[in-house]
């Protein structure tokens, strides 16, 4: 039977995975090849990488630029420095972590040589970034070879990366190795690591470590000599004879990093879901770790997991995904999430599984630039985790975005300290108006946009964004003019105000009022800075009920849906619209703006006349 990965690359091939890129377009491919030692007595990684590099672009390159994200865990670094910036709103994550490690206790990437086609190549380090002129450009179409040595020293466990993590993890190796910055339209993207996003280049690793033959490894990619390692990977018996060191061989086919971890004490288990996808899971024999994994629901809720997502989102095209104790707090890499486990209940621990795992198709399949557009991975990210976890917990709750709705009300919309989410993750005023930005506000992009073009078109989007973009870089445009080929409507107002401005929408009910006929008048009042569309509920005291939906004039459109009654278009200029109801007032009931809370309405309490009541 043919490796799992070998058929998933032939199927790459042939372009099965693959849609048709989009006129112009273009991307780099790399190979990495990757030969590194565990020396754990010392806690360094000796390492040799062959790096292919192919350049699709229309440029001929005469320099490279390569991240070593490592040296950021040294006191002087700028990731160090972050505890300095003023701002009110520090990062307790890091703090003055940085500065006080010891000797011992810091990481570093120690680049020893860089050969280019053979030839050894001139090189400088800025901190987290390696810059080499090249002798030989690199031509338009052409695939050139570099070759680096490299010795990396472990830190203790700082952004996720490490050693001995506070739940005993032994290592967590993410963003280890000297990485190819991205070259895209936009010319080198050299991002210095200060602790936040990624941006990689998709491609094929071929992983090999080296360990002590106690150690028991997980991480992106598919084993490729599970029947000489053992430890769960494998039905079979371990061929060879007890070894003091062994060497695991990974690869992973398109995916633009490679992650993994190593620990002495690793419970390793493993399952297939129907669609053929390998599900493994690697945890310490705590108490706490044993309630999560060896729980009678993970299984079962896993596979409700990836089935919703494989339908509302697009097909997991990977042969296998991972989930594994270690690393800091919770992070997603390719076909696999590092994760501590030690939750105070089953449903908490099992939604950040959904988060990690809902990135493999933002971060991972879909992989956006996410030091400028966070938001669309983050963001779209967290969207999949809320409406997933309402399956998952038995809530079904109609909408089950109230939770970011609440918040953006409460804490955001009107602070002075909220940034529009088309600042550069590295640049906002401290992490909490980073992660309002990231989180909150791209996953209230999605619930709006849900509001605006109605489920039918919404999902329809969802789903053709990832088979237009799978395994490819897409921006923010690109998922705006799928979205108005779905909707048939025009949208770039919207995303334009929710990403690159402040406002914030607030629709209220200034009076209702009758002409003595057999008409009622509402009229609505725009008191936020936004201009949304917005849907608007009448009851009847007959307990019937009727819903008008109110487009802007900018949409040149509406939602298609028999159930509504169209009205306006409530013109963005207009402060006011007087909606005319075919209803004597002592006919109605009740009265509700946005009843299905698809907006971000900063203030519900004067969405339903009268006061005291909601539906």
């Amino acid at each position: 039977m043919k490796n799992l990965l070998s058929i998933a690359a032939a199927l790459w091939a042939v372009g099965i995975w693959a849609q048709t890129p989009p006129t112009g377009y273009w991307q780099q491919s790399v190979r990495y090849q990757i030969n590194v030692d565990l020396d754990h007595n010392q806690h360094r990684l000796e390492g040799k990488m062959r790096l292919e590099y192919t350049n699709n672009s229309p440029d001929a390159l005469d320099e490279i630029f390569m991240h070593l994200y490592w040296n950021a865990f040294q006191p002087g670094s700028m990731m160090s420095n972050m505890a300095n910036i003023p701002t009110q709103f520090k990062d307790k994550a890091i703090g003055t972590k940085i500065e006080q490690l010891k000797p011992h206790e810091e990481g570093e990437q120690i680049v020893r040589s860089v050969k280019h086609n053979g030839r050894e190549v001139a090189f400088h380090l800025n901190q987290t970034i390696l810059r080499a002129q090249l002798q030989e450009p690199i031509a338009p179409g052409a695939t050139h070879v570099f070759e680096l040595e490299y010795t990396t020293r472990i830190p203790i466990v700082i952004e996720r990366a490490g050693r001995d993590n506070k739940e005993g993890v032994d290592y967590s190796f993410t963003q280890w190795y000297p990485k190819m910055c991205v070259y895209d339209r936009d010319g080198w993207h050299p991002d210095l690591y200060v602790a936040r996003e990624f941006y990689g280049d998709f491609g094929r690793f071929e992983v090999n470590v080296t360990a002590d033959a106690g150690f028991v490894l997980g991480g992106t990619g598919v084993l490729q000599n599970p029947d000489e390692i053992g430890h769960g990977y494998s039905d079979k018996p371990v061929k060879h004879k007890k070894k003091a060191r062994i060497t695991w061989r990974f690869a992973a086919d398109s995916v633009h990093d490679f992650a993994w971890t190593a620990d002495r004490e690793y419970q390793h288990q493993r399952f297939t879901l129907p669609t053929g996808t390998q599900i493994h899971y690697l945890y310490l024999p705590d108490a706490k770790s044993r309630m999560m994994y060896e729980n009678e629901r993970f299984r079962a809720d896993v596979a409700t997991y990836f089935a919703f997502m494989n339908s509302h989102f697009g097909p997991y095209r990977w042969p296998q995904f991972s989930v594994i104790q270690g690393g800091e707090g919770a992070m997603e890499y390719p076909m696999c999430t590092l994760m501590e486990s030690h939750g105070d209940d089953y449903l908490g621990t099992f939604s950040v599984v959904a988060h990690e795992g809902s990135h493999m198709w933002f971060y991972g399949q879909l992989a956006t630039d996410e030091q400028r557009y966070h938001w669309m991975d983050e963001g779209f990210t967290s969207f999949a985790e809320d409406e997933v976890m309402n399956v998952i917990s038995g809530a079904n709750k109609p909408n089950a975005h109230e939770g970011y709705l609440s918040t953006f009300a409460k804490r955001a919309a009107k602070a002075a300290w909220r940034e529009p989410a088309s600042t550069p993750a590295n640049y906002f005023d401290g992490k909490f108006p980073y992660q309002m930005a990231a989180y909150m506000m791209g996953s209230l992009y999605l619930v709006q946009l849900r509001g605006i073009v109605g489920d039918d078109a919404f999902w329809r989007t969802m789903r053709r964004y990832f088979d237009e973009w799978s395994f490819k870089h897409p921006r923010p445009e690109d998922f705006v003019r799928i979205a108005e080929r779905e909707s048939g409507m025009v949208l770039d107002w919207y995303h334009d105000q929710w990403i690159n401005t402040t406002k914030y929408p607030d629709v209220g009910i200034d009076s209702v009022w009758s002409d003595n006929r057999a008409l009622t008048f509402v009229r609505l009042e725009r008191r936020g800075s936004m201009a949304l569309p917005v849907d608007v509920k009448v009851t009847f005291e007959s307990g019937a009920s009727m819903t008008y939906t109110l487009p802007l004039l900018e949409q040149q459109g509406h939602k298609k849906d028999p159930l509504l009654v169209l009205a306006g278009p409530w013109n963005y200029t207009q402060k006011t619209f007087d909606l005319m109801v075919e209803t004597p007032l002592k006919g109605i009931r009740s009265i509700e703006v946005d009843p299905g809370h698809w907006t971000a309405d900063v203030n519900r309490d004067d969405n339903v006349w009268p006061q005291a009541v909601r539906n």
